[in-house]
């Protein structure tokens, strides 16, 4: 029972270590897939980086205009070259670097004042000389009603500014930059509307004036100049969301292969203990393979055999007597030939055949379910994760959409912010003016004081010294009434600021300075909304339900690429399977159609067999391989049938219908081509219409059409 039992988890092990093996095996193909798909991003995605680089660095060549660049952080108000804020469409971007000319390294300032600093910036340093356009200065040109008819004839794609995307702060600067510059088609379309009418720039760089003045010929492609382009940064940003997801799909399937190896090793080590005790325990007993299958009924049996043999040995015991001593020989024989059978039953062996044997059928039965699992996961593919696919992409889309909107309202805020932080710049400027102002008047007040105090001195001491007594009695008992009045005033107003803390350290000019500066944040804060909060909570769970969606979202669209990495290896050993078998049928049904030469199908790209195509390639009496476009009529005929013929031998259809195939052959190759329809009929049912006695000479059934001399169809049959 304990060897039925360990020989049981023995097979149970063995069946689970196949599927982690298989499935470590996928998943290597999958890793090894997601590796190749993040060289090829990593790759592509250094390619346009360095092009856009490219671009920037041929945008800050000017010296002067690169040395203002670099001191965005330093000069508060420098935006950028107009390019840089610039971006257009790659079918636009030479038509309006040609029409914006020099204007492009022009450097966008917000006011005035900038621009004065960054000049005095460039002459104290000695760097050259930029041109610079102020946001508060710049005068817009506006376009007239000629250039807004021109506008809708045809050839013409529409102004300038209209083509270019930028920030709506920058529409003066766009204005002046282009003007009413219209983009048209080419020079033709420029001269049919008319030159001088308007300023026009073609798709090719060509320019006319509006002075009539045209500009045009060869442009050598450059790399790198005008606007900021808008599908290099969208390919950026783009590759960029894709290296990320591939990386998280190999971190993901690194975890997995590391869990699956353990496992397997795991089980390895059970595998392996669990053989052993079975092989100890078949040693001990003496043990066939087959005598633990046996059924009870069997045992039964056999014990009953053993019985009669038994008996029949005894009674016959009686009769042999006389040959004990040969008996004795012969049970010598036996022993030895009992110990070369049991050497032959070596458990170790017989447990290995078995296991290979489990092994196999446990394989083919794995074939047919990953089969069964392909068709499946093709259908859930189409029916489930496709239109899954389709509304993650509708939310994300939304997403993106709140996002811009929650984007533009903190523009908003911002520069509402700044309108304030300008408002409280000048309260503040009015303040310190008023407190200057009281200032002097405190100084002459104690001046004041003074010469009063010194005239006090003189006077009193004009009076007689009986009278300073009393006098200077009555002040001090008028001096102490003050000072208690004035401390119990005190005292009194203390009381409703009883546990406030006291600011020693700060003057009451200071103090007061703060109080008016939080009465006028209180007056322009208007009235308390008592619901701002129950605003904020809603608002805040609001965000952190979209906050959990997001990640859910995440971890969906992880597994969905996961599952669609899974899928694209699958598919890729699937082809490359049916791919070289196919191949090899090509192969040798077009040696059997013609005897001179030799074919294959070549794919264009092996690595990534789905990015391009696939080349039948036939040598025939050259030494050299040509494409089947080099070839003769009959040629191409042969190596066409040989490719039909080989993807009916990987999957056959029903039946076939060759229309004249054999139109351009000779009849050695027909005779060739119909005793090879002839053997694929065993297979399927061919109707073949030919003209060829060959082809026609082999066919079970004949099906003539002849037409008579009023132009009616009559068919004759004949079965061969």
């Amino acid at each position: 029972d304990d060897l039925k039992q360990k020989k049981a988890e023995f097979k149970k092990l063995t069946v689970e270590l196949s599927q982690l093996l298989n499935n470590d095996a996928s998943l290597a193909a999958q890793l090894t897939n997601a590796r190749q798909g993040l060289l090829q991003a990593t790759e592509d995605l250094s390619r346009l980086r360095a092009k856009n680089i490219s671009i920037q660095e041929s945008l800050g060549a000017d010296l002067a205009v690169r040395e203002i660049l670099n001191q965005k952080k330093d000069i508060s108000g420098i935006y950028g070259t107009v390019a840089e804020l610039g971006e257009v469409s790659s079918k636009y971007s030479l038509a309006l670097e040609i029409a914006a000319g020099t204007k492009l390294k022009s450097i966008v300032v917000k006011d005035d004042a900038v621009a004065a600093q960054c000049i005095r910036y460039l002459k104290e340093r000695k760097l050259g000389i930029a041109t610079f356009l102020p946001l508060n200065k710049v005068k817009p040109v506006a376009p007239n009603n000629e250039v807004l008819a021109l506008k809708k004839t045809d050839g013409v794609h529409g102004l300038a500014t209209d083509l270019v995307s930028y920030d709506a702060k920058l529409k003066n600067i766009f204005s002046y930059v282009f003007g009413n510059t219209l983009v048209v088609d080419n020079i033709n379309v420029a001269r049919r509307i008319g030159v001088g009418k308007a300023k026009m720039v073609t798709i090719e760089g060509d320019l006319t004036e509006l002075s009539g003045a045209m500009q045009g010929g060869y442009r050598q492609k450059r790399a790198g100049v005008g606007f900021q382009d808008k599908e290099l940064a969208k390919d950026i940003a783009g590759h960029e969301v894709k290296l990320t997801d591939t990386q998280h799909i190999i971190s993901r399937l690194e975890k997995e292969k590391r869990e699956s190896e353990d496992a397997i090793a795991r089980y390895r080590e059970l595998k392996a203990s669990l053989e052993g005790d079975i092989i100890k325990i078949e040693k001990s007993l003496h043990l066939d393979q087959g005598d633990l299958e046996a059924s009870k009924k069997e045992q039964k049996e056999l014990q009953q055999q053993l019985g009669k043999i038994e008996k029949i040995i005894q009674d016959v015991q009686q009769k042999i007597s006389d040959v004990n001593k040969d008996l004795a020989t012969n049970k010598i024989e036996r022993q030895k030939l009992r110990q070369q059978i049991t050497d032959l039953r070596n458990p170790i062996l017989l447990a290995e055949l078995n296991a290979f044997e489990e092994k196999r059928q446990e394989l083919r039965t794995k074939i047919v379910e990953k089969e069964t699992e392909v068709k499946n996961f093709d259908a859930q593919v189409q029916n489930i994760h496709q239109p899954e696919i389709e509304k993650i992409a509708k939310i994300i889309k939304q997403h993106e959409k709140e996002q811009d909107d929650f984007k533009k309202e903190l523009i908003s805020l911002s520069k509402r912010m700044d309108d304030m932080r300008k408002d409280l710049k000048q309260k503040e400027e009015q303040q310190q003016k008023f407190h200057e102002q009281f200032k002097g008047l405190f100084t002459k007040r104690s001046k004041i004081e003074e010469n009063i105090q010194s005239y006090d001195k003189k006077l009193e001491e004009a009076y007689d010294a009986h009278r300073k007594v009393e006098l200077r009695t009555n002040a001090l008992s008028l001096e102490l009434a003050k000072v208690a009045a004035e401390l119990n005033a005190f005292q009194e107003e203390y009381k409703q600021y009883e546990g406030v803390e006291v600011f020693k350290t700060k003057s009451e000019a200071d103090l007061r300075k703060e109080i008016g500066i939080y009465e006028g944040v209180l007056t322009r804060m208007g009235s308390v909304n008592m619901k701002a909060l129950e605003i904020y909570d809603t608002a805040e769970h609001e965000y952190y339900e979209l906050v959990k969606k997001k990640d859910k979202l995440g971890l969906e669209k992880e597994d969905i690429l996961l599952l669609m990495n899974e899928i694209e290896t699958k598919k890729k050993d699937l082809f490359m399977t049916a791919f070289e078998i196919v191949n090899k049928n090509f192969q040798t049904i077009f040696g059997a159609l013609t005897t001179k030469g030799e074919a294959s199908i070549v794919l264009e790209n092996p690595e990534r067999p789905f990015e391009a195509g696939a080349l039948i390639k036939v040598k025939l009496t050259s030494n050299k391989f040509m494409d089947i476009r080099s070839l003769s009529g009959g040629e191409k005929t042969l190596t066409a049938l040989a490719f039909i013929f080989a993807i009916q031998e990987h999957e056959p259809a029903s039946f076939y219908i060759m229309d004249e195939v054999d139109a351009a052959l000779d009849k050695r190759n027909s005779d060739r081509l119909a005793k090879l329809v002839r053997k694929y009929t065993e297979r399927a049912q061919y109707i073949v219409i030919s003209h060829n006695d060959g082809i026609i000479s082999e066919a079970d059934r004949l099906y003539g059409i002849a037409m008579d001399e009023h132009g009616i169809s009559s068919v004759t049959s004949l079965k061969v």
